[in-house]
């Protein structure tokens, strides 16, 4: 390569070190410059060598004037943090001394943008001042500043007076001012690594692009359904007669009401119901217009206050259907879009982590173990030596003489002798109790006495609870002191036997130091009572995180923690970032609301802006998510409610919720995710290590000599081999007189899926694993199980024909299916039952159908224990988890059907166990009998966190307990602060109500979760860690005082920490672990199954499509008008007209709104009209064009005809209604003469059901638009293909909700509805489907703790239930903890499981790399061969395949600009069998195709690897039949023609065309005929000789390119495809003649605009040699465009008639 004047490339290549260093050196440079080179000259006038821009560059480029920018931004931000808005623009003195320090900021912030523009030039060149977006965000800053001090100066002169209520003339200076704010973000660009932070969290913003354009589609279409469906009903509310007073009850929001619907009626006595009201959170959430529609939905769609919004349309308009848009609105938006999300950052992350894996960062922490193993290691060897050393030494310490005895020889020392006898014998003696000492610590008594101590320590620390005895509280302090001494003795025994320095290595000994000092340290202040009592007990829990020493015990917990706090680096940055966006957030909300909060008529809320600390939990709370629409409600009507300039204030509240919840989202997944994998991996090393050892061990034990082990090695390698070997089925194995039948036959192209052979494998053994499969995976038989070889109940002997008639029965599927039945109409009976009144008539008739199912159950109980025997032998019936279930369930219906009366506790319970009864199916149904064995192992491997998470939080509790106990209490009157001033009645002021004082009985109550034992304080915390009702906690905590007396406002804002603390650690880290180790124990498992297989997951995906597709019926018309139809309907134009009109549809619905003009009324129904008319229209055309079965084979036209004949039905019924308008409307068709005006306004208040149902198929025409958009298309496909896959775990999940709300029913059903409380007229458990409705808003976490401390025992019971008297508050149960939050979990669990499994397996498509073939790519396929097979035959001409893999682009196909040559050569190394008319099939091309990309099997002898591949899609894939395998991979020794021989043999020829060529050049004349056979003669001996060889070479390549390129062009000069022989020349193939009859189809197929006689050869010949010409292309492979391509191919082609290149009509 290197000539001589060019010197070696070596010389080039630096090598790393002068590399790296030179890129430090720039990177340096630039970030001085802030990433700006300098340009010649800057303001048109400055060049480099000007004096004044030479300083201004050095003052910029001077390392700390960064420095001291980067801190001025510092002191502005405290500057603003500590700025206290007030209302009324009232102010104080350091507000106006932060006011003038203002000025000096903007002075500085000045100087510094005038220097770098001076410095770097301000526009025009690249790299200038300007061209940077950090340093826009600054000017925009600095401009705005200067702008405002412009302004108040004009101001000052001109001496107009700023108004009262603002500063600055006229001009509202507070916006500007909020520009401030976005100073801190400049901080973002002084720290390098938040940098790369913020680029990749903006890199993952392009995927996530589709879902936010699929989100806001989706809002959309929903907010017009709602104004369809909901406008103007929420305006009625109930008044006090004659007042404008809302009536309302304690406690409870103002609701809407119906004066004469379906929806509530006033109750309370003197109150009316009447319009006038703005509606709900004074006139916010309402559907009266799209913009407040909008809000509304996206409001549900973050889960937070959607069951309001739910029971407020339930009041408006009945109960009878709303629940449907708000359940599909919630499980489409909440669960399925948020969840993409989640799946598509899990998939940036990991391509992200993949990088740092590679950068090898793992590998350090790993080598850092091995470390400090190596180190421990060490130390103990050194320890042990000088242990030993000290042994040895001992037996005489000074040489004695004979006969002294060594008391005398120490007498007669000299003082400085003995001092060193002394010394030796004390170290001496040292040594010896060291070496004990270590002997000690090792041992296993030492480990069990220290584990001991932590859990005594952490029994007294729990026992702590409010107003506990004087004799508890004493001997804790006892215990404790006792419990200090110990954990001292062990630090110093650890410490003498190690030596300080080893101690202090490991981590763990650190922590213990500290914690024993603090304690000691503790002890020591009370003693001197220094400190109060509140800053120890928090010490005093420091205590507590000695549990924590349990996990060093415990490897795969102690690698999680590792791996945890190893990850706290890597999030410092994100946290920081985090931080920054909080801090900006809350100082922009300080500028907005600061000092507005405050509303006449009800108290201030707590969540405000008014200072700092405050708004930083404000902003904080919309974070988490939790009650965010109340701050965002409260922001609004702060700002003049919801009209033009107020309702803008949500711009503020949304921006916050999205992207500070889906940072969150990133930062802890992310993190998560990455740490579980990194610690997985850390313990499978480990294990192997100790598995090693073992092996080393025990090799040691049995061969001492190395020659034996060396053997055992050589036999286990070669018996594995032989292994391998088996496991192939050679052809020899395989059956071959199967072949030989196969191939006499035609190949059909759809072989029938099924064929004999198939039953004879046996079924699949269904792996354990976490991980639900689709059912298409499992393909369950039943078997039947044998009778068991003994006596059943001692009577019945194997061969009694009473049993075995019994076994007969029993297998019978009718007889299994007649048992499921059963179990299913007993379900329903259950959810039938009336849980108020148990002797209603209905209850009775139930117990009647309970006696038929009971004996049915017996029945089946005794048949099966007759057959299998009951327990005794191994195979009967009890032996076995899931029949000891049904067994359960039946003796619990057979003994309560024996015991009658509902009084006695018991029975109730027995009478709750029956809901066990759906429980059955799950044993007949094979399906969910599989998913719920996966739920049981996921639940074993996530055991570990849970463990972690339990121990945090109870350490919490205990901190809270210590913190907060008995502070939660206080006094119905705030006045009073303690229990002995709480007696006697207080007068109570409401503004706003009908009385303004009312007289109330004072109370002293406590809160209802609350720190007084460290159980309460658990279940406080846990629902803290699920984010619902803790800022209503965290202010309770706030306002905390001391231990009995009542609540101080604002007392202790620095509680605060403990609550943060705890959701950061908690709720956003151990729960993104939690969905983490979902995620990564599931893909573990997924690709557990196939991990003995060759074909990665993209390969199987990509092998089954092409095995299981079927090509498209591409319907083109005969018939010449219809063909023109045809052609108007496909084209482009006309879709875009449809889009067109769609758009201008959904313009027209959401211009509607309340109290509208009849203008508009009538307007918006001509439109509706004129577009039904339109669409009404396309469909017709469209059936012309395709007839009625083309058209209804495609499942959107499918919707577009239900849509238009819904549209159609619309249009007639309100025409209709409007003529019948004169005699009251359409429901008086018999003629009304006397209208009931009640029954008007019934009418107008409940939807007729009819009428808006029609409606909303104006709104479904929206849906359409989703089949326009590529990505949205493939959006909606993964997501139902992902629905398909998992039908049992919604079924599990739907078994779940019945079974809980069933019990539901049973145990709280009774409690009374009282309004203003959360067991009301809309959420309650008196029937099964409120029921089943108050759990789903359980499980999407509405206020799910009030509900449950709702149902607590104590309260109300309903008026139509039989309680005894004096019983009446006796409703409700202790249980419904247990309930409610077995319920949360297990339903989160499921249903993150749920979610998260269709995610992994579904979208990783959206973030995978598009080079890469995958099973997104193939529909393509089938679209472009529609259109050459538009019969769907299943085969084409093997010519026509290198055409239409020319149409699709790379990945999967050839793309335009690729060479004829290099296409032919791809179909030798594809080599589809070709059948005997010259035509390929469909599977087969396909098959070839996604082999040949992904390299499946491509190497090596060809033979073989089909052999391999055939064998390996057996076993994958058990069902394909033979017929089909054998046509995508033929079998060996069948000998047929493929495509790869016929093109190689073309090539060869081509070849030989060159050589004759070349000869010719060389003889100068053309070689004689005989000369020419001879040629041909020695290729054919060539090809004789070189048989396998060239064999190999038709499966791959041929020779190099350069060459092929020269023949290629050779070839078409000489004209070898113009001549009419066929298409190779003298070659006549017999394939390549092409018959008549097929020419019809071709033509069209091509969609010519003109046809012509014989076109079909033409086209094709034509189409080979243009391709040829392309050739010239191939560099430029970007597709320029299509018009050029025909150009040239006209150009050199004038005979070639035009033909229209165009793209597949979908």
């Amino acid at each position: 390569m290197a000539d001589a004047n060019n010197p070696p490339m070596s010389s080039y290549i630096m090598d790393e070190e002068t590399l790296k260093r030179k890129q430090k050196e720039k990177l340096k440079k630039l970030m001085a410059t802030g990433g700006n080179p300098r340009p010649a000259r800057s303001l048109f006038f400055l060049t480099l060598k000007n004096p004044f821009r030479k300083a201004c560059i050095n003052i910029v480029e001077w390392k700390p004037f960064e420095v001291i920018i980067l801190l001025a931004i510092f002191a502005n931000c405290v500057a603003l943090a500590v700025y206290l808005p007030m209302p009324e623009e009232d102010s104080n003195n350091t507000n106006t001394n932060l006011e003038s320090l203002e000025y000096i900021f903007l002075l500085i912030f000045s100087i510094e943008c005038f220097l770098k523009i001076v410095s770097y030039g301000f526009l025009f060149h690249a790299d200038a001042y300007l061209r940077n977006c950090w340093n826009i965000l600054d000017f925009v800053c600095v401009s705005v500043g200067l702008f405002t001090v412009i302004l108040d100066t004009i101001n000052h002169l001109s001496g107009v007076e700023a108004q009262v209520g603002e500063k600055g003339g006229g001009f509202d200076m507070k916006a500007l001012r909020a520009f401030r704010v976005l100073r801190p973000l400049r901080l973002v660009s002084g720290v390098p690594s938040l940098q790369v932070v913020m680029n990749s969290i903006l890199k993952s913003m392009l995927p996530l692009f589709h879902i936010s354009l699929l989100v806001f589609f989706m809002v959309t279409i929903y907010s017009i359904m709602g104004l369809e469906l909901f406008k103007c009903k929420m305006h009625k509310t109930c008044y006090y007669s004659g007042t404008n007073i809302i009536a309302t009850v304690e406690n409870e929001k103002p609701s809407p009401c119906a004066q004469a619907g379906n929806g509530r009626r006033c109750t309370i006595n003197g109150t009316e119901c009447r319009n006038g009201w703005p509606g709900p959170n004074n006139g916010i959430t309402h559907f009266d217009n799209l913009g407040f529609s909008m809000l509304t939905v996206y409001q549900c769609i973050t889960t937070q206050g959607w069951t309001d919004v739910l029971y407020w349309v339930n009041d408006a308009i009945g109960v009878d259907w709303p629940w449907i848009y708000f359940i599909t609105l919630i499980l489409i938006g909440a669960f399925f879009v948020l969840n993409m999300v989640l799946g598509v950052l899990c998939g940036e992350f990991t391509k992200e982590r993949e990088k740092v894996l590679s950068r090898g960062e793992f590998q350090m922490l790993r080598e850092t173990q091995q470390l400090d193993e190596d180190v421990k290691g060490y130390m103990e060897w050194i320890t042990q030596a000088e242990i030993m050393d000290s042994g040895q030494e001992g037996q005489g310490l000074l040489p004695l003489e004979d006969g002294e005895s060594e008391a005398g020889s120490v007498k007669n020392m000299t003082p400085m002798q003995r001092l060193t006898y002394y010394y030796k014998l004390a170290r001496k003696y040292n040594r010896f109790y060291r070496r004990k000492c270590m002997v000690w610590v090792k041992s296993d008594l030492f480990y069990y006495w220290v584990i001991l101590l932590v859990f005594l320590n952490t029994l007294a620390i729990a026992t702590e609870h409010h107003h506990q005895s004087e004799n508890l509280t004493n001997w804790q302090d006892t215990a404790n002191k006792v419990l200090l001494s110990m954990f001292a003795i062990e630090m110093f025994m650890k410490m003498y036997a190690l030596g300080p320095p080893t101690y202090f290595l490991s981590l763990f000994n650190r922590f213990d130091c500290f914690v024993v000092t603090t304690g000691v340290v503790e002890l020591i202040l009370v003693r001197m009572d220094f400190m109060s009592v509140m800053g120890i007990s928090v010490l005093r829990c420091i205590r507590l995180l000695r549990l924590l020493k349990v996990t060093k015990y415990w490897t795969s917990l102690s690698n999680l923690v590792a791996s945890l706090l190893n990850s706290v680096r890597s999030i410092a940055c994100l946290l920081l970032l985090l931080f920054l966006f909080i801090v900006i957030f809350s100082l922009l909300g300080m500028q907005v609301f600061g000092g507005k909060f405050n509303f006449p008529h009800r108290e201030k809320p707590r969540s405000t802006f008014d200072s700092f600390p405050q708004a930083l939990i404000s902003v904080f709370q919309i974070l988490t998510g939790e009650d965010w629409n109340t701050v965002m409600y409260d922001g609004i009507n702060a700002h003049g409610g919801p009209t033009m300039p107020g309702i803008l204030v949500s711009i503020y509240f949304i921006i916050l919720f999205v992207c500070g919840n889906y940072i969150l989202l990133n930062v802890f997944l992310a993190i998560a995710v990455d740490n579980l994998a990194e610690a997985e991996s850390l313990t499978s090393a480990q294990k192997e290590k100790a598995e090693e050892k073992k092996r080393k061990k025990a090799l040691r034990a049995n061969m001492p000599d190395k020659a034996a082990e060396e053997k055992a090695l050589l036999a286990k390698k070669l018996a594995e081999q032989r292994a391998k070997v088996e496991g192939i089925p050679t052809t020899a194995k395989l059956k071959i007189d199967e072949f030989e039948s196969h191939v006499n036959e035609v190949k059909d192209p759809f072989p029938p899926a099924d064929f004999p052979g198939d039953d004879e494998e046996e079924d699949p053994e269904i792996p354990d694993s976490p991980r639900p499969r689709p059912m298409a995976d499992l393909q369950l038989k039943e078997e039947v199980v044998p009778m068991p070889e003994a006596y059943a109940f001692f009577i019945f002997g194997p061969q009694n024909k009473f049993r075995k008639l019994c076994h007969r029965i029993i297998n019978a599927t009718t007889f299994t299916n007649i048992i499921l039945l059963f179990i299913l109409l007993s379900s329903v009976s259950l959810a039938a039952e009336d849980p108020i009144d148990p002797m209603s008539f209905r209850n009775k008739v139930l117990a009647y159908a309970d006696i038929v199912f009971t004996s049915v159950f017996t029945i089946e109980i005794v048949l099966k224990m007759t057959t299998y025997g009951a327990i005794l032998h191994t195979g009967s019936f009890c032996r076995n988890s899931f029949n000891i279930l049904d067994l359960l369930v039946v003796s619990v219906s057979l003994l309560s059907m024996g015991m009658e009366s509902s009084a006695i506790s018991v029975v109730k319970i027995l009478r709750v166990l029956r809901v066990l009864r759906p429980l059955r199916a799950i044993n007949r149904a094979k399906g969910l009998k599989h998913v719920v064995q996966c739920v049981f192992v996921a639940i074993k491997t996530i055991g570990n966190i849970v463990l972690v998470t339990m121990l945090l939080d109870f350490m919490f509790s205990c901190i809270g307990v210590q913190l907060f106990k008995g502070t939660f209490y206080a006094c119905t009157d705030p006045d009073q602060m303690n229990e002995e001033e709480c007696k006697g009645y207080y007068i109570k002021y409401t503004e706003g109500g009908l009385h303004s004082m009312e007289l109330r009985k004072r109370e002293w109550i406590n809160s209802e979760l609350n720190f007084d034992n460290v159980f309460s304080g658990m279940l406080a915390l846990f629902t803290v860690s699920t984010f619902e009702g803790w800022p209503k906690l965290l202010y309770r905590a706030i306002d905390s005082n001391a231990e009995d007396v009542g609540p101080v406002y604002n007392n202790r804002i620095a509680v605060s920490i403990f609550f943060i603390i705890y959701l950061i650690l908690i709720a956003f880290f151990m729960m993104n672990i939690f969905v983490g180790f979902v995620i990564v124990t599931f893909q573990e498992q997924g690709e557990q199954e196939y991990k003995d297989c060759e074909l990665d997951k993209n390969q199987r995906a990509c092998v089954q499509y092409a095995l299981k597709a079927r090509p498209l019926r591409c319907y083109i018309p005969k018939n010449p008008y219809q063909y023109q139809v045809w052609y108007i309907v496909t084209s482009c134009y006309f879709e875009y007209l449809m889009f067109l009109l769609i758009m201008l549809n959904t313009m027209c619905l959401g211009m509607q709104h309340c109290n509208q003009s009849d203008h508009v009324t009538q307007l918006s129904n001509m439109l509706n009209v004129i577009f039904t008319v339109l669409f009404t229209v396309e469909m017709l055309l469209k059936l012309m064009a395709f007839k009625a079965k083309g058209y209804f084979g495609d499942p959107w036209n499918v919707f577009d005809f239900v849509i238009v004949i819904g549209s159609v039905v619309d249009v007639t019924l309100s025409e209709v209604d409007a003529a019948l308008a004169n005699s009251g409307g359409l429901y008086c068709l018999h003629g009304c003469a006397d209208v009931d005006p009640m029954q008007a306004i019934a009418s107008s208040e409940n939807m007729s059901v009819s009428i808006t149902f029609f409606r909303l198929f104006r709104v479904m025409r929206l849906v359409k638009l989703l089949n326009r958009s590529e990505g949205i298309r493939n959006l909606l496909w993964t997501f139902i293909k992902s629905l398909q896959a998992l039908p049992y775990v919604g079924l599990l999940i739907l078994m779940l909700f019945f079974i809980y709300a069933v019990v539901g029913m049973q145990i709280f059903g009774k409690i009374a509805l009282v309004d203003g409380t959360y067991i009301n007229r809309n959420n309650n458990f008196q029937t099964f489907p409120h029921a089943v409705l108050l759990l789903f808003r359980c499980a999407t976490g509405e206020a799910w703790q009030e509900v449950m401390l709702a149902c607590m025992y104590g309260k109300k019971c309903d008026p139509k239930s039989d309680y005894l008297p004096g019983e009446e508050y006796t409703c409700g149960a202790g249980f419904a903890i247990i309930y409610f939050m077995s319920f949360y979990m297990l339903c989160a669990f499921l249903i993150i499981n749920l979610f998260v499994a269709v995610i992994m397996d579904n979208f990783d498509y959206l973030t995978r790399d598009w080079s890469i073939l995958g099973p997104q790519h193939l529909d393509e396929f089938k679209k472009i061969w529609a259109e050459y097979d538009p019969e769907a035959t299943g085969r084409i001409k093997h010519l026509d395949v290198v055409t239409l893999l020319r149409r699709i682009p790379p990945p999967l196909g050839f793309g335009k600009f690729c060479p004829h040559r290099i296409a032919c050569k791809r179909l030798v190394s594809m080599n589809m069998p070709l059948n005997s008319d010259g035509t390929v099939t469909f599977n087969a091309t396909l098959f070839a195709l996604v082999r040949t990309a992904l390299k499946i099997k491509t190497e090596g002898n060809f033979e073989q690897a089909n052999e391999e591949l055939r064998a390996i899609i057996k076993k994958i894939w058990k069902r394909t039949s033979m017929k089909l395998l054998d046509m995508v991979i033929p079998p060996i020794g069948d000998d047929e023609v493929t495509v790869g021989k016929f093109y190689a043999t073309f090539l060869i020829q081509d070849y030989f065309r060159k050589l004759k060529k070349r000869q010719e050049e060389y003889y100068g004349c053309r070689p004689t005929k005989a000369n020419s056979t001879g040629i041909q003669a020695g290729l054919r001996s060539i090809e004789d000789e070189a048989g396998p060889e060239l064999q190999r070479a038709i499966s791959g390549d041929l020779m190099n390119e350069e060459e092929m390129d020269r023949a290629m062009d050779e070839a078409a000069e000489e004209g070898i495809f113009r001549r009419q022989g066929g298409l190779f020349g003298n070659h006549v193939d017999p394939f390549a003649m092409e018959s008549g009859s097929d020419s019809g189809t071709q033509a069209t197929s091509q969609r010519p605009l003109q046809m012509a006689e014989g076109m079909p050869n033409n086209i094709n010949n034509n189409n080979t040699n243009a391709d040829h010409r392309s050739s010239i292309f191939r560099e430029s492979f970007a597709c320029e465009s299509e018009e050029v391509f025909v150009q040239v191919h006209a150009a050199e082609h004038p005979l070639a008639p035009a033909r229209p290149l165009r793209k597949a009509a979908a």
